[in-house]
Order: C-alpha cells, then sequence, then structure tokens
C-alpha cells in the first residue's frame, strides 16, 4: 500500500494555478485537507480518517493524516468539516451543552460539581496516574452494561512509549491502557469503528480529541448516539515524537528486554519507568542517580518548551470544557489536612448531567470514591497551566491573523489582555522559542539530560517543592481561620 503524503513535502500542496481542475488531479476535499495541515492546523487528532466513509485516509509515523487509496475519494468534504484544528464553533457546542458560552477568559470552563476522586480498587489507585477515577469509572460502566466499550490509548507492541487508540471491550484492556500518554496519539480513527459497530461506548480524548468528537457527532449520527459519555483529560501540550525518540533510543536494551512503558510510575506526578517481564523496573531518565530523580512533569515541562507542536500552541483549551466529565491531576493547594495528594486524588469536574449522574452512580456501587469540593475551591485547581495556555493561544491566534496566517475558528471574540498578563505571555511565549526556531532544540534537549541539566533540574525541584510549601501553608492558615477542615464525606 502506498501511502501519499498530505502534508508539506506531499503532492497536495500547492496550489493549482489554472482555473480548470484536471482529471488527474487529487479532489478538492484532500487540496483543502492539505492546506488546513500545512498552514500548521492539524491537531494529529484523527478525526479525518475516523469519519471518511470510504477508507481514503490513514496516518503516517508522525500521526499527520496520508492519502492510502485516492481513488476511492468521494470528494464528500467530511474529512474538511470534522477538523476542529481548522474549525471549532465553541459558542454553539457550549450553548447546545450547557445553554450559555462561559467567560472565554474563563478557564475552568461550565460546571455543575468539582470533585476529588479516587478508586476504591487499592490496586487501580495505586496502578493509576492519579486516583485511578478513569479507569475505575470505565470499568464500573463496562460492569453494569452502560457501555460496550470505551476508546482509550494503549501502547505500540515495539516502540513502548508510543500510544495506540484502541477500543476496549474488555476489563483486562481498560486495565491496560491505565497510565497516561503524553506524546501525539490520533484518538478519533477509531471513530470508524463506532460508526460500523453498534453499541454504547466511553470516549476518552485530550481537549481537541473532544472538539474532534463533537464536529463528528454533527456529521454523523451515529457517533452521536452511541457515544454516551466524554471524559475530556486536561492539557498544556502534546509532545511531538522527536524527543521521544531520543529519550526511548537512549535505553538502548533495556528498553528493547522491557514489556511495559510506565510513563508515570509513583503519585504525584512520578517519573518513567521501563517494566520487565518479571515484574522489575528500572528508571528512564537518569537511571543511575542515586537520591533525586526529577519527575515526569519536570521533565516534561521542558519538552513542551520545545517539542509543542504548533497547532497545540493556539488551543485555549486547557480543562476539556466540552466534555461530560473533565479529569487532571490536582495541582491545587490541599483542601483539608486529611487529604495527601501523594496517595493518590484525580480532581474531576462534571460538566454535564450526564457526567455527574455516571460518577454519582459509579459512586453508588462502590467503585469511586468522591470528595466534593466548593465551587471557589475548585477554582483554585490547575491556574497556572490553564491561564499560561489559554493567554498564548488568543496571542498567537491574534498575532498570526494579523499576518496573514491561517487561523483556528473558534466563533467567539478573542478577549482583551491586560498589561500584566500581556508581559506574562510574552516572556512565556518566549520559553517556547524553540518551537518556532528549531535549530538549537536537539542541544536544549542534550543539555537536560546531562550532568549540568541534572544540577539545574534539582534547583528546579526544590524551586517547585518550596512554591507548593508556601502555597500550602497559605492554604491551611485560611482554613484555620473560617474554622475547623471538614470531614473528607462533606464538600471542601
Amino acid at each position: 500500500m502506498t501511502l501519499v503524503q498530505l502534508r508539506k513535502s506531499g503532492p497536495f500542496v500547492e496550489p493549482f494555478k489554472e482555473d480548470f481542475r484536471k482529471p488527474e488531479d487529487p479532489p478538492r476535499a484532500l487540496r483543502t485537507l492539505a492546506h488546513i495541515i500545512d498552514n500548521d492546523l492539524c491537531h494529529r487528532c484523527g478525526s479525518c480518517v475516523g469519519i471518511c466513509p470510504t477508507d481514503v485516509l490513514a496516518v503516517d509515523d508522525e500521526e499527520y493524516p496520508v492519502v492510502k487509496n485516492l481513488g476511492a475519494c468521494t470528494d464528500c468534504d467530511l474529512c474538511v468539516k470534522v477538523c476542529p484544528g481548522d474549525e471549532f464553533d465553541a459558542v454553539s457546542v457550549a450553548k447546545q451543552m450547557f445553554g450559555e458560552f462561559p467567560d472565554p477568559k474563563d478557564m475552568h470552563g461550565h460546571f455543575k460539581a468539582a470533585y476529588l476522586a479516587y478508586a476504591t480498587d487499592p490496586q487501580v489507585r495505586e496502578r493509576s496516574t492519579s486516583g485511578g477515577l478513569v479507569t475505575a469509572l470505565l470499568l464500573s460502566l463496562l460492569r453494569r452494561g452502560i457501555i460496550d466499550g470505551a476508546v482509550v490509548i494503549g501502547s505500540h507492541e515495539t516502540e513502548l512509549w508510543k500510544g495506540v487508540p484502541i477500543i476496549a471491550r474488555t476489563e483486562d484492556a481498560i486495565r491496560e491502557a491505565t497510565k497516561a500518554k503524553y506524546a501525539i496519539s490520533p484518538t478519533n480513527v477509531v471513530f470508524k469503528e463506532i460508526r460500523e459497530i453498534p453499541g454504547s461506548y466511553a470516549v476518552v480524548g485530550l481537549p481537541c480529541q473532544i472538539h474532534g468528537f463533537h464536529n463528528a457527532a454533527r456529521l454523523d449520527k451515529r457517533l452521536k448516539e452511541r457515544v454516551k459519555v466524554t471524559i475530556g483529560l486536561f492539557c498544556h501540550a502534546a509532545i511531538e515524537h522527536e524527543p521521544m525518540k531520543k529519550i526511548w533510543a537512549d535505553t538502548g536494551q533495556h528498553g528493547q528486554a522491557a514489556s511495559k512503558f510506565i510513563s508515570r510510575y509513583g503519585k504525584h506526578s512520578g517519573t518513567p519507568h521501563l517494566e520487565f517481564p518479571d515484574g522489575s523496573v528500572r528508571p528512564v531518565y537518569f537511571p543511575n542517580a542515586k537520591s533525586f530523580r526529577p519527575s515526569s512533569m519536570e521533565i516534561i515541562n521542558v519538552l513542551y518548551r520545545l517539542y509543542t507542536p504548533p497547532r497545540c500552541l493556539t488551543c485555549y483549551d486547557a480543562t476539556s470544557e466540552f466534555a461530560d466529565i473533565a479529569v487532571g491531576d490536582p495541582w491545587m493547594p490541599r483542601p483539608s489536612d486529611k487529604i495527601n495528594f501523594f496517595d493518590g486524588y484525580t480532581f474531576t469536574f462534571a460538566r454535564t448531567e450526564c457526567g455527574d449522574k455516571l460518577l454519582q452512580d459509579a459512586s453508588e456501587a462502590g467503585d469511586l470514591e468522591l470528595i466534593g469540593l466548593r465551587r471557589k475551591t475548585a477554582k483554585t485547581a490547575n491556574i497556572a497551566m490553564g491561564v499560561e495556555k489559554r493567554h498564548r493561544a488568543f496571542r498567537l491566534i491574534e498575532t498570526r491573523r494579523r499576518q496573514g496566517y491561517a487561523v483556528p475558528f473558534y466563533n467567539f471574540k478573542i478577549p482583551r489582555a491586560t498589561g500584566k498578563e500581556f508581559v506574562l505571555t510574552e516572556l512565556n511565549i518566549l520559553s517556547h522559542i524553540f518551537c518556532f526556531v528549531r535549530p538549537g532544540r536537539k542541544a536544549v534537549m542534550r543539555l537536560l539530560f546531562s550532568p549540568i541539566g541534572y544540577g539545574l533540574l534539582w534547583l528546579n525541584h526544590f524551586r517547585r517543592v518550596f512554591r507548593d510549601w508556601r502555597r500550602n501553608s497559605v492554604a491551611k492558615a485560611k482554613r484555620k481561620l473560617g474554622g475547623s477542615s471538614p470531614s473528607a464525606k462533606s464538600s471542601l
């Protein structure tokens, strides 16, 4: 099978200069899709592949769409219409879901309730990224016959770091997909399977993939009817494959012998490990270090600034604002002295009635422990990440528009930044300079994993520890002023 590239080096990039179309020319839809990709609007979410009715498209090694069967294209334009990278009508979708469009400056979005949660199954909680809410909820829905399968990310057979979209139809398959994946993965390619096989499904995805689902559900009623719940993951950005390939290559014979790549071993926020057939594990980052080892987040926060995909830089949705349920790590002050985030907790928004009911039902079934959060408390979560992503996206959209470049359409007016927001956003964009000027980022990455980089990461770790200690101390003082701490069963 020959795959025809649609991106930069592909044959469909240059626009036709003639006023007519030759018989051998590719269909208009594919030419339009090529321009979307070439203008850095492709999320690589897989929606175009999943919606195609004649199986024209596939994905390449970098997860970009490619043509695998040009002769089958009917020029139906669904691949273009579904693309959330080009267009996502946030206002229309929000009004349909919530009856209103939230303040575009509010990075938390609309939500009915907020919780800290964890799986009641100790094994699920221990092996999960945070509290195991997603795994526990999917297992609960499957056991109770609410869903027949769940769209999740499994692991590649040989490149264990690489995510592979699957529909998990058994408890074992759901458990195997536990743990976050950070490299780009085209989750929505599995829409094809949902459209072809009747049943009830849950979709777990990043914000862009949830956007793609809403676009696809408007185009194919089977998706709308069969997907019973969407579970969105908080996201700062995905990461290009290039650094992950380098990190994997550096594992050498250990990577070849491993049976699993655990992206986060340990809690809040853990560090990647290789797991071997005998159950033993080996750290991926600085495996010979005797004491301090940087966490996943401490490394990822550097890789984001080197290898954030172009379209991620113009995505403003950090907290999966258009999912029924949105989940992430609890980056927030501890709401109670009784809660230790290192035990494993998932922060979650129930954004719709459906989402809240499914969470409550799973709790009543004994599969989840839910700890209600007051609205004010919930809005202290993930602020740094969410605000940074939002302001960066708005700033880049406005800049690219003025410069005449293609920008994503969200159907709302970009809010004006304050002076402070402008300065902080400019500094943040500067920290992502290697995402725009790529020469040099390989050298920075080599430095990151050198002895000098290790020392810098060690210093940054203590900066983060001090910041979290100060934040928690202030929160504890405020709780004391406000009275005794509530029990874990009450709203915090």
